[in-house]
């Protein structure tokens, strides 16, 4: 091979990659099979492997003559589409996200490129993290569509396997029967891989959980998760070792034999079920800063960064099983618990009682609910900061705008009592610590705008979302799944005091109140209108309950007020009002239960169909929804607002809510 034209690496890997085939030929056939006939009926099939390997400048890029000079052979059929001509952008080779995929992808180690994809396919899920970031219109996944190379074929078999989103799988699956690119079998494989064995070997404070999952083609490799028992129960480390179990559990016995251990006494066998129990149970205890605060960091080269691949595993693991307990399934070992309230000195002194006997605290009442709340600060205080009385400006701030609007542990009675409680209990607070009069009168001054913005911060909008949604994630660690489905109705129809109250009335027939939008947006809004009225009369013409048509357009012309009310931005925003006609309904349908998975009638293809729209209106229907403040929700739409749902759709909110309760005599309309 001559190198007199080579000027760098990519000169080299264009004219050396190709020649390998027929190196590889020579090395591995019989010399007397060695024919020209033979070897180029061999070769002919990897043509396209080596035309779509990725390069920085392929040769045809430095055609003057164009992709178009490439010879192939003439043909009699039609001729093909011309083919889009290069764009302007970023040369796939020299994407930052190609940069990062390209040597992961290469690596002799078969885990390397799943942990690299992992976080990827899930900040891709996870659309809310960007949306601030991404012009109208874009789609993370078209990009990933359009520049056809073999990293981003690569991250759309990953988008296959891990992705949570059904939509995203979906169209990476299609995405994937147009690429040619070769790929190795543990890319290709991990959508079909199974859980082969699952083990723990156990220490004085936790235990290594080993998962083994085994793809296509033999590849195996495990997971080991190392959760200790205390001072909390909490993933601190993870890695995945592309290995079988029996070579891994082969190593710990070496290292452990020359530490004096048995591996046989240390090993237990768990049952899959068990051993996603214990997962789930110590990544639901682990935050997402990857437990600061619980103990030493884990390993810098793969946890926190390899959680979302954690939780793909978890995912493939059977239900059903049993996690770590009170009494600890492995030794007996209790779970850390508090030993005293964090308002109970060592001494017994109990600040909250304090507070009330003294004359900061006089005239304020109720007393019990002014002492639920003081005991709800000290709490936070105390976990938050380790002290229930450290106050600052800082922390006043934080606690009277971010986490007392948002936090549903706070009953409204309670919240009532904020602007008028904490002024006093910071003041309190400080003289008790011997704070400096300057500091005092410094948080005053802080404190004092803030709590007459309260009430009105806590009613928002955004806020009462986030209410909503933290009411959920509470549930979620209760472990009780009647509780878990209540804060779920509670979450559709914007909380349990909604719930306890939901009627089945129809919607009034009502018209777009254009009196709510700005008036330099009237003629868009009735527009949008326009397009809402035609296109819900064609969506729902043949469908078993057309008279619904009325009841959907008032939802719709809710919505849309809505929006106009809370970010009327997004109205300005360049954007065909049938797009946003068809996302409003989007989300009114979803809302409702009438679009979407079965058994929902309708499916996104006949909203495009009713609207005459090639494409989703799904990045439209994201904007709009935050700009609503709809709350955020693990599958399908929570409206949030009995005026957003039909009767039908209440209807049937009560009848799971009647279920519910007939399973748990506590589980009442009214529970909290």
């Amino acid at each position: 091979m001559g190198c007199k034209s080579v000027t760098d690496g990519t000169d080299l890997e264009l004219l050396l990659l190709p020649r390998l085939a027929g190196v590889a030929e020579i090395a591995w056939s019989p010399k007397d099979a060695l024919k020209w006939s033979t070897s180029t009926r061999a070769f002919a099939p990897s043509a396209d492997t080596w035309w779509n390997i990725p390069m920085s400048r392929r040769r045809h890029d430095r055609n003057p003559l164009g992709q178009g000079a490439f010879h192939r052979p003439a043909s009699r059929h039609l001729p093909h589409p011309p083919e889009r001509a290069p764009s302007p952008a970023v040369p796939p080779a020299d994407n930052p996200l190609i940069r990062v995929l390209r040597p992961a992808l290469r690596s002799d180690d078969p885990t390397a490129f799943w942990l690299t994809a992992a976080p990827l396919v899930v900040e891709l899920a996870d659309l809310q993290h960007h949306r601030e970031e991404l012009p109208e219109g874009v789609d993370l996944l078209d990009t990933f569509l359009e520049i056809d190379v073999a990293e981003t074929t690569a991250l759309l078999h990953m988008i296959v396997a891990m992705c949570p989103d059904e939509d995203l799988r979906s169209r990476a699956r299609v995405g994937l029967t147009s690429r040619r690119q070769p790929m190795p079998s543990h890319v290709s494989g991990l959508a079909d891989a199974t859980i082969t064995d699952t083990v723990a070997i156990a220490d004085e404070v936790g235990e290594n959980l080993m998962v083994e999952l085994t793809l296509p083609r033999g590849v195996r490799a495990v997971l080991i998760a190392y959760i200790p028992r205390a001072p909390a129960l909490f993933v601190k480390d993870a890695f995945v070792v592309g290995a079988p179990m029996d070579e891994v559990l082969h190593r710990y016995r070496e290292i452990m034999a020359g530490e004096g251990r048995s591996l046989d006494e240390a090993l237990e066998a768990v049952t899959p079920a068990d051993a996603r129990a214990r997962l789930a149970q110590a990544l639901a205890l682990t935050p997402a800063d990857e437990g600061e605060g619980l103990g030493e960091a884990g390993s810098e080269e793969q946890w926190p960064f390899v959680r979302p691949f954690v939780e793909f595993v978890v995912g493939l693991l059977p239900t059903g099983g049993m996690g770590y307990g009170e009494d600890d399934l492995l030794d007996g070992a209790p779970l850390p618990t508090p030993e005293r309230p964090p308002w109970i000195l060592e001494d017994g002194t109990d600040l909250v009682e304090e507070f009330l006997s003294s004359e900061h605290a006089a005239g304020l009442e109720p007393v019990e609910t002014v002492a639920d709340l003081v005991a709800l600060v000290m709490v936070v205080l105390g976990g938050s900061l380790g002290d229930p009385l450290a106050w600052d400006p800082e922390i006043a701030e934080w606690m009277l705008t971010d986490l007392l609007p948002a936090t549903p542990i706070l009953s409204e009675e309670q919240a009532e009592q904020v602007p008028s409680v904490l002024p006093w209990l910071m003041v309190w607070s400080l003289e008790r610590t011997g704070e400096d009069p300057s500091v005092i009168a410094q948080t005053l001054r802080t404190i004092t705008p803030l709590r007459e913005q309260f009430p009105a911060r806590r009613a928002d909008p955004r806020v009462r979302s986030q209410q909503l949604e933290e009411q959920v994630s509470l549930a979620l660690e209760l472990e009780d799944p009647t509780a878990l489905r209540l804060a779920e109705l509670a979450l559709l129809v914007g909380g349990f005091d909604v719930l306890a109250e939901l009627d089945t009335a129809p919607l009034p027939t009502e018209g777009l109140p254009l009196e709510q939008f700005p008036e330099d947006l009237r003629d868009l809004a009735a527009e949008i209108d326009t397009h809402l009225v035609d296109g819900v009369f064609a969506l729902l013409a043949g469908q078993p309950a057309p008279a619904q048509a009325a009841e959907l357009l008032t939802a719709c012309r809710r919505l849309l007020a809505r929006v106009a009310q809370l970010d009327d931005a997004v109205l300005r925003r360049k954007a065909s009002t049938r797009n946003t006609a068809a996302a409003i309904v989007s989300l009114i349908a979803r809302g409702n239960e009438l679009m979407g998975y079965a058994p929902a009638p309708l499916h996104e293809k006949d909203l495009r169909r009713a609207f005459d729209l090639r494409s989703s209106p799904s990045q439209r229907a994201r904007n709009l929804a935050e700009a609503a403040a709809l709350p955020h929700r693990w599958s399908g739409i929570a409206l949030a607002d009995p005026g957003l749902l039909l009767g039908a759709a209440r209807a049937g909110i009560l009848r799971k809510r009647e279920m519910l309760g007939k399973q748990d005599p506590l589980a009442g309309p009214g529970v909290t």
